[in-house]
């Protein structure tokens, strides 16, 4: 019974998500412009050294099984 109630209550968010079309801002000149495989490394570098400050362990799922979470209706 809680599992019906637990996807009504998904299908009712799906229905009523919200989602807001807008434009981009100007683009602005890069001073220091990287590109390609440099810029994927700087990425993959930043990108851990940021987790490792969490204290968190690094994840060990699937990029498919990514967890996320969709909010409807947030504007943030």
């Amino acid at each position: 019974m809680f599992a019906d109630n637990r996807a009504a209550r998904a299908d009712a968010r799906r229905r009523s998500a919200i989602l807001i079309k807008t434009t981009l801002h100007a683009v602005e000149r890069d001073l220091d412009s990287i590109d390609g495989p440099a810029a994927i490394s700087l990425v993959t570098v930043l990108s851990r050294e940021s987790w490792s400050t969490s204290g968190a362990p690094f994840p060990e799922y699937l990029r498919s099984a990514i967890p996320i979470r969709f909010i409807a209706g947030r504007r943030t």
